[in-house]
């Protein structure tokens, strides 16, 4: 069977009215209240709301007039954002990052060591998030080669695993609650169903993508990529994780998601977009404990059962 070439629409620069695949859209107007003309949520939201709450998802929700913000970005995040935008291929690389310099300039002319605490090195960041860019260090520059070379050496992304259309941005609009979607796979397959999204991790080790793939969400991520796919008629086939390390030796592990997985994924997908649906019509966004009028029992987990039994078992050392 023939697999039809999938193609994007240029973005007009209008909200989005219709469903599709966009081509064209940054970033921060992507993640923008007003991208949609409704209310609109992404899989980092929709991960937000099943796995902490609706009250943690909404204080950090562009939908939100008194949304709060972390003050900057966390250095993990700011290295996987440089990771996919060197693996990817896009461009512009020194409009959204810049370098910390390892000296600076003090009062006198002195050359000094930088230091972030001193008055001129905080100026020179207060700077750069003014611009929009995200600041590497020179030791990050090593991790980001380093990483960018064991990726460079698998034989997977040697193949072509990573060569696609990039900055695509889906939406649909779900059919139960009215809520519009948003999806934005690393790279959408030219030609082909098979997915492919890349993440840096402290670990490669089974037991440790099995608890990240868990954790962070990544198989609600998935499976609404599979979701995103269907509802606008874009072929899919499997959605594939590229797993690297972001410490020495960089390891480098490429794993496909099974379907059960990705089932769950659209089951958890589908109580967070119903709890939205809710609390955008109530205007309440409770936290994990909910609206309870009385408190809850809580007990030891069952690991703590047993380190307390092993203790009373054994004594205490006199």
């Amino acid at each position: 069977m023939k697999i039809p070439v999938i193609k994007s629409v240029k973005w007009d620069g209008k909200t989005i009215t219709n469903p599709g695949l966009y081509e064209g859209i940054s970033l921060d107007l992507y993640h923008s209240a007003n991208i949609c003309d409704g209310p609109s949520v992404s899989s980092s939201g929709l991960r937000k709301i099943f796995s902490e709450s609706p009250a943690h998802f909404y204080v950090e929700w562009s939908g939100n007039p008194k949304r709060v913000l972390p003050e900057k970005e966390k250095a993990h995040f700011t290295i996987g954002r440089a990771v996919h935008h060197l693996m990817l291929g896009e461009k512009f690389f020194s409009r959204l990052f810049a370098v910390q310099p390892l000296e600076y300039e003090a009062d006198g002319g002195e050359i000094k060591a930088w230091n972030n605490n001193a008055a001129d090195c905080r100026k020179w960041h207060a700077a750069r998030r003014h611009e929009g860019k995200a600041v590497l260090t020179i030791a990050d520059l090593a991790v980001l080669r380093g990483i960018a070379e064991e990726l460079g050496r698998n034989p997977i992304v040697r193949a072509g695993a990573l060569n696609g259309m990039i900055e695509r941005s889906g939406f649909f609009k779900d059919k139960d609650t009215g809520l519009w979607v948003k999806w934005r796979p690393d790279s959408i397959p030219l030609d082909s169903g098979d997915y492919v999204d890349i993440k840096t991790t402290t670990s490669v080790l089974w037991r440790d993508l099995q608890k990240a793939i868990y954790e962070r969400g990544y198989y609600q991520q998935l499976a609404l990529m599979r979701q995103g796919a269907r509802e606008i008629g874009l072929p899919f086939s499997t959605a594939t994780l590229i797993f690297a390390e972001k410490t020495p030796p960089f390891c480098v592990r490429v794993v496909t998601l099974k379907d059960n997985s990705l089932d769950r994924g659209e089951r958890a997908n589908r109580m967070a977009l119903d709890a939205m649906a809710t609390c955008l019509k109530s205007g309440r966004w409770p936290g994990p404990g909910g609206d309870r009028e009385d408190a809850q029992h809580i007990e030891l987990a069952e690991w703590a059962d047993k380190a307390v039994d092993d203790r009373i078992k054994y004594g205490v050392p006199t």
